[in-house]
């Protein structure tokens, strides 16, 4: 029986309505996404006595915005003596941007994000070790600016546009929506920070590297799966929708994997609960993590192999919204899926991915199954119907996977929060891999 593909709104605004938006898109300024303050120079660190030349600090590596002078780090050696002795100080260790003199040397503090030297030698002068790092990874913040009503579309907002049209990637719209559009870290979030790095050892005291952390509420940036010992996904290109409608699956007649009202326990009913029978989708062909940068799963698939699996790598971007934040933080992960279902509504080089609160699409057998009919939009789920930036959305898919019974029906809804940052019919390469399940 088919299975449910999610779908967007595809129409773009009228020729007319284009031309009124470009004639005011000059009278507008465009909310800044990400900017990055330019950093303070080091000080001019002047110390007087034989020191000689200071070692090189190997320093913390800089921020996403800050440079490391000299190697891994700022040393600044000894300036020539005049005929004085090496100071007979105690090392202090250097903070924020301050200079202490040690003995004979000089502790260079490296700014946060950096470095932070810890003072100098005796005799001799290290900076331990000073990089001028970035700021945590702290984006101005941005806002979503609406563009003018649109009269054929009156209940139009930033969201809607993003999810629902393709045209957060069009000229006119370039001023318009850019937390929704996915260009920028909303108001307050600060994004992911920017990794300080580990600070290097340097001659006379460690550096240590800080990192920016992830703001409150702002985007999450993708996991680098390069190093997981992976395979790189080079075929087919496609993309990634979304549904679970509680019926039995097509693949099912062939497998006998299907199951009663519970989703747990088998039967031997072979009559669709979609057509008034018994026999349901198993919760357990909702997805699930093996790691963070692996998940399995079951889809349906126009000319579906039942039992055939994929290997399928997402590219970091959304089918509709090339800027979608969720495509962008799943980039590099992998699933393995399994054809479960066929449907006559899917494309080609769709792959309709089951996941409970993704919709319920041409066939709906989960207000019987569990007792409700809340369970957001018919295509798309839960979330076609949240608003607000990426983590607003999160949120609100979050407490809407509540509505489905505990167990791993609830955890797939949850997986495709946490795993899968609700991503929005990302795109993916794919090829055929043996099953491991």
């Amino acid at each position: 029986m088919p299975a449910r593909a999610s779908t967007s709104r595809l129409t773009p605004r009228s020729l007319l309505w284009r031309s009124v938006i470009v004639s005011s898109v000059a009278v507008l300024a465009a909310a800044a996404c990400e900017s990055q303050g330019p950093t303070a120079p080091p000080p001019n660190d002047v110390v007087i006595g034989s020191g000689g030349t200071g070692a090189t600090g190997t320093g913390g590596g800089g921020g996403s915005s800050g440079t490391s002078t000299g190697s891994g780090g700022r040393s600044t050696g000894g300036a020539p003596g005049t005929g004085g002795s090496s100071g007979n100080g105690t090392p202090v260790a250097g903070t924020g941007s301050g200079a202490v003199p040690g003995s004979g040397g000089l502790g260079t503090g490296g700014t946060t994000g950096g470095g932070v030297g810890t003072g100098g030698t005796t005799g001799g002068l290290s900076a331990g070790g000073m990089s001028t790092g970035g700021t945590g990874g702290s984006p101005k913040p941005c806002v979503d600016v609406e563009p003018p009503p649109d009269p054929e579309w009156p209940d139009a907002t930033c969201a809607k546009w993003a999810t629902e049209t393709t045209e957060c990637s069009a000229a006119w719209f370039a001023t318009y929506c850019d937390a929704s559009c996915g260009r920028c870290t909303p108001s307050g979030s600060g994004g992911t920070g920017s990794s300080g790095g580990t600070g290097g050892t340097g001659t006379g005291g460690t550096s240590m590297g800080a990192s920016g952390g992830m703001g409150a509420s702002g985007g999450t940036a993708a996991v680098d799966c390069s190093t997981q010992g992976l395979p790189t996904v080079t075929g087919g290109d496609g993309y990634a929708t979304r549904y679970w409608d509680c019926c039995q699956t097509h693949c099912s007649q062939f497998d006998g994997h299907r199951c009663g009202q519970d989703g747990v326990s088998s039967t031997g009913n072979t009559q669709s609960s979609c057509n008034g029978g018994g026999s349901f989708a198993c919760y357990d062909q909702s997805p699930k993590a093996v790691s963070e940068c692996l998940s399995y799963g079951y889809i349906a698939k126009s000319n579906p192999n039942c039992g055939g699996c994929y290997r399928i790598q997402f590219t970091g971007e959304g089918q509709y919204n090339a800027n979608d934040p969720g495509s962008k933080a799943i980039k590099g992960r992998q699933m393995i899926v399994k054809v479960s279902n066929t449907g006559g509504d899917v494309a080609g080089n769709q792959f309709d991915m089951m996941i409970p609160g993704g919709g319920v699409g041409q066939f709906n057998a989960c207000s019987n199954q569990w007792g409700t009919s809340d369970l957001g939009a018919q295509y798309g789920g839960f979330l076609t119907n949240c608003s607000g930036d990426h983590n607003a959305k999160k949120e609100c898919v979050r407490q809407n996977c509540q509505k489905i019974p505990a167990g791993p029906a609830r955890d797939g809804c949850l997986w495709f929060v946490d795993w899968f940052q609700v991503a929005d019919n990302p795109k993916f390469t794919s090829q055929s891999t043996n099953c491991p399940f």
